[in-house]
């Protein structure tokens, strides 16, 4: 595993705590913050995507030629691009799981807003007087 590639999975633990944090009730974040933050991770994620599709066409190790260095130049180029750990469809990838970890993070914010806003709403419907 390169130094690149465990800060990435350092980053997806920290966010997934974060997320748990969260969950136990633990973890309070402002509203205006979890409102930006959750908008500028759609935004990021939908750049993302569109890089990650992006990524088939950075391969074309035909491209390159017959010559046999030429064909190994070709495949150093697919594996750079679309290969497994290392290139740069696996760290878009990981990037996405990390963005996605992170709105769930946001995500769960709003769950809890709606849910204290149906609490209260709730009591306060329990004390007013009948109609």
């Amino acid at each position: 595993m390169t130094d690149r590639t465990l800060g990435l999975a350092d980053n997806l633990a920290y966010w997934r705590s974060l997320r748990d944090q969260a969950d136990a009730g633990e973890l309070y974040v402002e509203a205006d913050v979890a409102v930006a933050c959750d908008k500028a991770c759609s935004d990021y994620l939908e750049k993302l995507d569109k890089m990650f599709e992006m990524t088939i066409g950075l391969s074309s190790p035909e491209a390159f030629g017959d010559l046999p260095s030429a064909q190994q130049l070709g495949a150093k180029f697919h594996r750079l691009a679309v290969g497994e750990e290392g290139s740069a469809r696996f760290a878009i990838k990981q990037q996405i799981e990390i963005i996605k970890t992170m709105r769930e993070f946001f995500q769960h914010y709003f769950a809890s807003v709606e849910a204290a806003d149906s609490d209260t709403a709730a009591s306060v419907e329990a004390l007013s007087p009948p109609r």
